[in-house]
């Protein structure tokens, strides 16, 4: 809902109807995750996807049947069924299919903004049964015929140092669902005009992460370049539950401000959990590309992968902490 909810406070706002696919269940592979929604207006615009696009136009069929006053539906489609060839993946996908009301939508949207936790329940049999839920007595009331996806604030990036690499950072981290804050008490570099969607402040970035709440899902990036920030900075970070503790600087760099880290008390242990030089090994150059490897190395520890090439292999899955999710 996260990826569709821009689009489709537009198409309510424009009078359009809108049918909400939700993939409820997988067997076997699946290119998207068990939440991922598609949306449909009434006017066959589009968002979202719940597949590698193999399945979504003959969600667009459901759709239509729906608008002309069909009732909501649970479909299954494998590899075998006779939909668009059938998911590629291999797997099979569980959807739900149904008109989304604006009243319940609008709920969604104002709980979201408020920044509270609450779920969102998916009646698969029931007609007319999407539901905001605001309490745990609410979600844990609901049977097995319940989709319930839970939804909470998303998850925070932290990133020292408004530098030019913090532009397209802000960009794609903005894409990946967080709430980015830039931090450098140089007021000339920390100006909001250039971070549009973010929180920007001009302080020092130990200031701002020690009084911060910072949990497993949250990034924090230092881009400063600078000892003078960088270390105070990264020091608060190692202190904190981040999942992702990443920071720039060649190899060099990185032993000097290791030592100095090391001087403070900080141990080997705690350095492994700093992700220095940033980012994957991309050849990245411009500030576009080195964001670009910055956060490929985040989704990569999110999702487990090695960060192999595709095409030779992925080689084994390892678990990490799910930042972001």
């Amino acid at each position: 809902m996260n990826e569709v909810s821009d689009r489709v406070r537009g198409w309510f706002a424009d009078g359009k109807r809108v049918v909400l696919a939700t993939l409820v269940d997988t067997e076997g592979p699946s290119p998207r995750d068990e939440g991922a929604m598609f949306a449909v207006s009434s006017e066959h615009d589009l968002a979202g996807a719940i597949s590698g696009g193999c399945v979504e136009s003959t969600i667009v069929d459901i759709a239509d049947a729906i608008f002309d006053g069909g009732q909501a539906r649970r479909v299954s489609m494998g590899p075998d069924d006779d939909v668009d060839g059938g998911p590629t993946c291999g797997g099979t996908l569980h959807i739900v299919v149904r008109e989304l009301d604006r009243a319940t939508f609008d709920d969604f949207v104002a709980t979201q903004e408020r920044g509270e936790r609450f779920a969102l329940a998916l009646g698969v049999d029931a007609p007319h049964a999407i539901r905001v839920l605001h309490d745990e007595e609410a979600i844990s009331g609901c049977d097995e015929r319940t989709f319930v996806l839970q939804y909470g604030p998303p998850p925070k990036m932290y990133v020292i140092g408004a530098v030019d690499v913090a532009r397209p950072l802000l960009t794609y981290a903005k894409t990946l669902g967080f709430d980015v804050t830039i931090i450098d008490p140089r007021a000339p570099f920390a100006v909001p005009s250039r971070f549009p969607g973010a929180r920007v402040l001009v302080a020092w970035p130990d200031e701002v992460l020690e009084r911060a709440s910072v949990e497993e899902r949250d990034a924090i990036v230092s881009l400063a370049h600078d000892p003078k920030f960088d270390v105070p900075g990264i020091s608060a970070a190692l202190r904190t539950n981040a999942g992702y503790i990443g920071a720039m600087g060649s190899r060099g760099t990185t032993a000097r401000r290791n030592e100095a880290l090391r001087e403070r008390g900080f141990t080997d242990a705690d350095l492994a959990r700093l992700h220095a030089p940033i980012g994957l090994d991309l050849g990245a150059r411009s500030p576009e590309e080195i964001a670009l490897a910055i956060v490929a190395e985040i989704v990569k520890e999110k999702r487990g992968g090695p960060g192999n090439s595709l095409k030779y292999g992925t080689g084994p899955i390892r678990t990490r902490v799910a930042v972001g999710a």
